[in-house]
């Protein structure tokens, strides 16, 4: 029987070669563990000096929003000094060759970025974050005598602008940093540098438009009159709510005096709209557009609100309106937070705790009459105004307030300079649908109330887009929006009848009506909607060619439903959609992976 082994099975190598080949093997094995612990250590090391570095830039943070000027420059060496041992660690012809090794070479490239933009940011922006606070005191902005400091904010906006734009340059570049297939600890650090980082340049991006803006808008140039539109969220607008008091304030030279307020039935009823308006403005929202301030914020576009609202007000104040500026009870309980409790005529206290309860649901149940309501909110924004103005808040606590504002899309601003616009209009504050999809698909979603009352306090919403795949047409995607009431079960007798409506208006006391819009992306088409069952859905394309459509529904107590859109958009990004939604009550919105299609 032949023997079934390889003819070269019994072949045995010399002896000396064997053991030299051990050594050979031993020898890489070994190489192999000093590299590894090489690297090893250099992370750790890397890894301690990015925590220190972070430590800094919060005590960074804190010197420049007390204007202490020596904390600042000794903070900034300690910064600068933990970033650049950072890149130093992680930028050795070790660590490089590192990068290229597959599967784990991306964790390696990603440290790298990442202390790198660390070290940017420290030696590109913090410089002229120092200089900003040695040029101006932010305390002294707001001295509390009822004024804005204009020219410290002029003198410095030159440097805030170049400090923007440097941190601007660093998250693009962050933002770029591959991590897929990196250990989770590494992409979760990734993540985190990325938001922070993007989150110091969109707020420096908002300083440097303040900076130049709030100058000539604080009467710097000229007498201005800002009026400000207190929006409740109760009864839901695009932007927010509809405006339950007006309050009109007037700028001189950077000395702010608040020159009173109107209820909204001021500002109701005006025989024909006080602008001309559009064939679709006409067809989508009515004239009603036009003619009451409540109605003007149906739009999606704040700058027509803006526009139509500073035509009523200089009706009903008898003053051209320079700027319109739209809050709600939660920009207010933010500015509280800020300035502390403020006292109400009615001997109670406003805090940042009681500010959106009491204003959106408590005033109804104490004052049944609508005219001692529009009294009560008038109370408040001057108490609130008067508190910002003359108690010199503490910068840091005034600024985080104004942020979170703009975050939550509660915070809008127009103003009738066509360059002061121009400015806004690159801000969330503007609110207004970006003009291309270039950056990420923009997804509106937007709630207008249909009682006709204040049942929206018991409105809770969910927005997802999700189930997003390629086609040869380009990305469809589902958005699902989730409504729930939480309005208790005898809503129809234990709630006011303010709150209900009693059914005056076509909708069962007790129960929600909502019309829900689903706006863009541009050339994009509805393919279909559902909550079980086909919805009837009014679907246009708006003038600048985004999609616009709308369906109602009424919710019972204790009711839930999910309205599903499926959406084709002729292309989309491989960044997650630019999701803009109604800031209401309560509200939480999910996006899924996106995928990246042709055009």
């Amino acid at each position: 029987m032949a023997d079934p082994r390889p003819a070269t099975a019994g072949i045995r190598l010399p002896g000396r070669r064997r053991s030299r080949l051990w050594w050979v093997a031993l020898a890489v094995l070994l190489v192999v563990l000093a590299l590894g612990a090489w690297l090893g250590v250099r992370a750790s090391l890397a890894k301690n000096a990015l925590e220190a570095a972070q430590s800094e830039a919060k005590s960074l943070q804190s010197a420049v929003l007390k204007g202490d000027a020596s904390g600042t420059e000794a903070t900034q060496r300690a910064l600068t000094t933990h970033t650049g041992e950072a890149v130093s660690l992680t930028s050795d012809p070790v660590w490089r060759a590192a990068e290229a090794v597959p599967f784990i070479g991306v964790n390696f490239s990603a440290v790298r970025q990442a202390a790198a933009a660390t070290d940017d940011v420290a030696v590109d922006v913090v410089p002229k974050v120092v200089e900003i606070a040695d040029q101006v005191n932010l305390s002294s902005l707001l001295p509390g005598d009822g004024s804005i400091a204009t020219e410290p904010l002029r003198a410095v906006a030159p440097t805030v602008a170049e400090a923007a734009a440097a941190a601007d340059i660093i998250a693009g570049r962050v933002d770029t940093i591959g991590t897929d297939g990196a250990l989770p600890v590494v992409a979760d650090a990734v993540e985190k540098l990325t938001r922070t980082i993007t989150g110091a340049s969109t707020m420096l991006d908002t300083a440097a438009r303040a900076t130049a803006l709030l100058p000539d808008m604080a009467g710097g140039a000229g007498p201005r009159n800002i009026m400000v539109m207190i929006q409740n969220n109760a009864e839901l607008r695009s932007s927010g709510g509809i405006a339950g008091a007006v309050a009109l304030i007037h700028a001189e030279n950077g000395a702010i005096t608040f020159a009173g307020t109107r209820g909204s039935d001021d500002f109701s009823g005006f025989p024909a709209p006080v602008l001309p308006l559009t064939p679709f403005e006409q067809n989508v929202y009515t004239d009603n557009l036009g003619r009451y301030i409540q109605d003007t914020n149906l739009t999606v576009d704040f700058s027509r609100t803006g526009e139509l609202a500073a035509a009523m007000g200089t009706q009903v104040f008898g003053v051209p309106i320079d700027t319109v500026v739209a809050v709600d009870p939660y920009v207010l309980a933010h500015l509280l937070e800020a300035t502390g409790p403020v006292a109400l005529p009615d001997g109670t206290e406003l805090t940042a705790d009681n500010a959106a309860k009491t204003l959106l649901s408590d005033v109804y149940a104490r004052f049944p009459d609508r005219l001692v309501q529009d009294a009560f909110f008038a109370a408040v924004s001057g108490a609130v105004f008067e508190g910002m103005i003359s108690r010199s808040p503490d910068p840091g606590a005034l600024v985080q307030a104004l942020s979170e504002s703009g975050a939550e899309n509660r915070l809008h601003v127009w103003s009738a300079v066509p360059a002061e616009q121009a400015l806004i209009a690159q801000t969330s504050l503007a609110g207004i649908p970006p003009a291309t999809d270039d950056a990420a698909v923009y997804t509106g979603v937007y709630l207008e109330d249909l009682t006709r009352a204040k049942m929206d306090y018991y409105l809770e919403t969910k927005v997802d887009i999700r189930d997003a795949r390629c086609t040869k047409q380009g990305a469809e995607y589902v958005v699902a929006v989730t409504l729930t009431s939480t309005a208790p079960a005898d809503a129809a007798t234990s709630l006011p009848d303010y709150v209900t409506a009693g059914g005056r208006f076509g909708t069962p006391a007790g129960d929600i009506a909502t019309r829900v819009v689903i706006h863009g992306p541009l050339g994009a088409a509805l393919l279909g909607a559902s909550d079980g069952e086909d919805l009837p859905v009014k679907a246009v394309t708006d003038p600048n060619g985004r999609l616009y459509a709308q369906t109602d529904v009424t919710l019972t107590p204790g009711a839930t439903t999910e309205l599903v859109f499926t959406v084709l958009a002729p292309k989309a990004s491989d960044v997650p959609p630019n999701l803009v939604t109604t800031p209401g009550i309560t509200g939480k919105t999910t996006i899924s992976a996106f995928p990246r299609c042709g055009s």
